[in-house]
């Protein structure tokens, strides 16, 4: 399926101002215009004819995209972006401000879809707002059931194949950001000793491994879990990969992306094709590549069809974060 383009409204304060323009205590005027332009987010292209509504004054972006209007005040404005073949938007801009980009959903789009992958979870849209670090296990965990520590095995993964998993990682996180982050934090391969307790949740990062017995237990090939904080926000990360899939299956590459999913926080997808439908298989979709890219140009708690939280001050991320329940892959 095809899509159209996001829109991406990029806002400009104008460095001008006119005599009816309020002024600052020392008798300067100030800038209380706005100009911007709607454009294609991804491939920068105009986007014309759209209303843009800033408090009680309204304007329509010419052929190029581009429109002005004069405030006559400064401060967070509330912004209403509307038109034919895009989703109406809701948000806030800050006035004076310069390279605010608030992207368009094109109506086409399947939103659907893109909340239950992104905006399931209290029907607000979770991501990750800083680039997760990551550590990749470099021995083998033992599965009993699901805890806060899992035992060491003597078995090792090769360099070999921690070299392929770091790459189908990277490609995952790629693909799951919209390329806002093209490689992690920092990358670290851990090998504990035979019987050490490790935990895999830890604070900034997204640990994976691979345990036996999982599809013995726990009858799954594997699952990811996320830790969300009171914002949306994603705290931290953990994948966990069937020893005998992820070793052996041609597979273990979709897995693998799928379950670093969620552990960026995006939860399964029933109503179309995606590379986070329940039962592994897809190869990456049109759909994965575009809903990431939409996501990461949206704050944590949009909500559906388009709205952005009215302060991001009024939310925190802060306090205790909550540990998603495992969701399990077929």
């Amino acid at each position: 399926m095809r899509y159209r383009s996001a829109f991406t409204l990029t806002v400009l304060l104008s460095a001008a101002a006119c005599s009816k323009s309020p002024t600052d205590p020392s008798g300067q005027p100030i800038d209380t215009m706005l100009r911007g332009q709607t454009v294609n987010a991804i491939d920068g292209g105009a986007a014309p004819n759209l209303s843009v509504r800033v408090g009680n004054q309204s304007v329509t972006s010419d052929g190029n995209g581009n429109f002005q209007v004069d405030l006559g005040n400064t401060g967070s404005q509330r912004v209403i972006i509307r038109g034919s073949g895009v989703v109406e938007r809701e948000t806030r801009v800050n006035v004076p401000s310069s390279n605010a980009r608030l992207s368009m959903i094109p109506s086409s789009f399947d939103l659907e879809a893109f909340d239950q992958m992104f905006r399931a979870l209290n029907s607000r849209l979770s991501r990750w707002t800083s680039r997760p670090a990551l550590v990749v296990l470099g021995t083998v965990m033992d599965y009993r059931s699901t805890g806060e520590t899992y035992e060491a095995t003597s078995e090792m993964l090769t360099d070999d194949e921690l070299n392929t998993m770091l790459a189908h990682l990277n490609e995952g996180l790629a693909l799951l950001t919209g390329n806002t982050h093209q490689a992690f934090a920092s990358v670290n391969i851990e090998r504990p000793a035979a019987g050490t307790r490790v935990s895999p949740f830890r604070a900034g990062t997204i640990v994976v491994g691979r345990y036996r017995n999982i599809s013995l237990f726990a009858r799954t090939i594997g699952w990811g879990q996320w830790a969300e904080a009171a914002d949306g926000s994603i705290a931290y990360g953990a994948t966990f990969l069937d020893r005998d899939f992820d070793r052996d299956d041609s597979r273990r590459r979709l897995l693998r992306i799928h379950e670093l999913g969620h552990a960026l926080g995006y939860q399964h997808v029933t109503a179309r094709t995606s590379i986070m439908n329940p039962a592994v298989g897809p190869e990456p979709q049109e759909f994965d590549r575009a809903g990431a890219l939409i996501a990461f140009q949206r704050p944590v708690g949009n909500q559906s069809p388009d709205v952005d939280p009215q302060s991001t001050s009024a939310l925190s991320s802060t306090g205790a974060v909550r540990l998603s329940p495992p969701t399990v892959c077929k």
